[in-house]
């Protein structure tokens, strides 16, 4: 067959083939980037072309000063310095007001609770000096600068070297002798240069941005000036599209797209929020070790010891396995402890003694008028036995124990598991809670009538209890020293409850 009748077949019949379709677009791509001034690459030989070293070289001498100063400067100082640069005199004393340092002093003069006030109005006073304008402002400028950083941080060096293996990296004294290398070897550079230098805002003011280079480093290791003639090059390259045909040549892919990533960076808003989360932390950790203070301080009075016995199973060493699993956790683990001991050690021994006294030897006017105060003591009375109950259906060989013993090997990969174990532990705290807070109503209501029966004994008529000197002998004339006790112990043991924040999650 003639080569005349082959080519007419081949125009025939070529519409459909994908390899065919894909050289025609490859040539319409070749004969485009022939039309540019730019001579880049030449398809016949597919070699890079020396002149598009000496583009890169031209960049790479100009920014080197610029290169060796951004090396030493990571992003989170230059959020920073933009920041730092951008607040007013009245909004860095706002924040120095709120530093870790200064909220820990002015607690020791004023107290906790007043600089906690102190410190939430500065934190409001802040955020509300960040309007939307402000924030703008910030974002903006630390976008131009992170994209002046990223571009200068670019690897010129490396591509260079592939044109000419003698240059020498920062080194402009010997002029360099770039010579055409095969395309394949720089495609990946190309696209690293096409992803950083398509991101930077060409059509903006970037004179923030060396105002602010010049404010915090003393000099300009480039200046305005030769960026703007750079950022005037690189939107030539980018709306010719010439980097890019020069890849789709080069990787003979002709559906290869440069695309330009937005350049926006949010910081403004992280650093409020970071201001405000470690403001509340220093503030959280001054509770924290105010409330520890005030629970060793009761401790103190009520147990005179610290070391208060652990109960067998719901202890903080049992949940520390939860919790590493983002199980969940015992939660009351401190306050069911020390309620068991406060009932096994002085409830059962000196209410129950007084109780004797007061609920069963006293006569009453009127026997509902005691009803409370025995309601409150029989509970009482019951409290450790309920704790114990709890405590003990948690070992591995009771109800709630062993579902979670079962469950825990499952819990990693069976999300039914997790959820399983976690609505169970959830029940556990739920029955904590409820003992810890019926216990402290009972307290409470026990410590009331008491309070009332003290008050009642000094009248000279007395009106709740008839026969005060009979049980007053019987006590051995210590009956208003022995009630004046537990009343100061029991509000004392609840003091010390109300350091502990106690919830039930699962309603009934």
């Amino acid at each position: 067959m003639s080569i005349f009748f082959q080519n007419l077949l081949n125009s025939l019949f070529a519409g459909n083939d994908p390899e065919a379709l894909k050289k025609r677009a490859l040539r319409n791509i070749s004969k485009n980037l022939l039309k540019t001034k730019y001579r880049f690459y030449k398809p016949g030989t597919h070699e890079a072309d020396p002149s598009l070293a000496k583009f890169f070289y031209e960049i790479y001498k100009v920014i080197s000063p610029a290169q060796l100063m951004f090396q030493s400067i990571t992003p989170a100082k230059l959020k920073s310095l933009v920041i730092g640069m951008s607040l007013s005199e009245e909004q860095k004393q706002l924040i120095d007001g709120i530093d870790e340092n200064f909220i820990k002093e002015k607690a020791a003069a004023d107290g906790v609770q007043k600089t906690s006030q102190f410190v939430e109005e500065s934190v409001s006073k802040i955020s509300d000096s960040f309007d939307s304008t402000f924030v703008a402002k910030i974002d903006s400028l630390y976008s131009k600068i992170l994209c002046l950083r990223n571009f200068c941080l670019y690897d010129f060096y490396f591509l260079l070297k592939k044109f000419d293996g003698r240059i020498t990296e920062h080194n402009f004294l010997t002029q360099p002798r770039f010579t055409p290398i095969n395309g394949s070897y720089i495609s990946e550079d190309i696209k690293e240069f096409i992803d950083i230098a398509w991101c930077i805002p060409t059509d903006q003011d970037w004179d923030d941005v060396f105002k602010l280079l010049r404010q915090a480093k003393g000099i300009e290791p480039i200046t305005l000036a030769v960026w703007k003639k750079i950022l005037v090059r690189i939107r030539n390259l980018k709306e010719r599209k010439i980097l890019e045909m020069l890849v789709q040549l080069v990787t003979e892919d002709p559906n290869y797209r440069a695309e330009a990533k937005s350049s926006n960076q949010a910081i403004a808003e992280d650093y409020i929020a970071n201001i405000r989360n470690q403001a509340k932390k220093t503030v959280s950790e001054l509770k924290a070790a105010q409330t520890a203070g005030k629970v060793r301080s009761l401790l103190d009075q009520v147990f005179e010891t610290r070391n208060i016995e652990k109960l067998n199973y719901y202890t903080e060493v049992r949940s520390s396995i939860f919790e590493a699993k983002s199980l969940g956790s015992f939660k009351y683990t401190e306050p069911l402890a020390y309620l068991r001991q406060f009932i096994l050690d002085y409830a059962k021994k000196y209410i129950r003694e007084l109780s004797d006294i007061l609920l069963v030897r006293a006569a009453w006017s009127n026997q509902q008028i005691a009803k409370p105060m025995s309601d409150a003591y029989n509970y009482l009375m019951e409290v450790s036995t309920k704790i114990a109950v709890l405590d003990s259906r948690i070992s591995e060989t009771s109800d709630l124990g062993s579902k979670i013993k079962t469950l825990m090997p499952r819990a990693e990969r069976d999300k039914e598991a997790r959820n399983i174990i976690g609505m169970t532990i959830d029940d556990i705290n739920d029955e904590a809670a409820k003992i810890i807070l019926n216990s402290t109503r009972h307290l409470v209501t026990y410590d009331k009538n008491l309070k009332m029966l003290l008050e009642d004994s000094v009248k000279k008529h007395p009106e709740l209890i008839m026969n005060w000197k009979e049980i007053n002998h019987f006590a051995g004339e210590n009956l208003k020293n022995m009630a004046i006790e537990v009343y100061k112990k029991i509000y004392l043991f609840v003091s010390l409850l109300q350091n502990f924040p106690v919830e039930i999650v699962r309603q009934d």
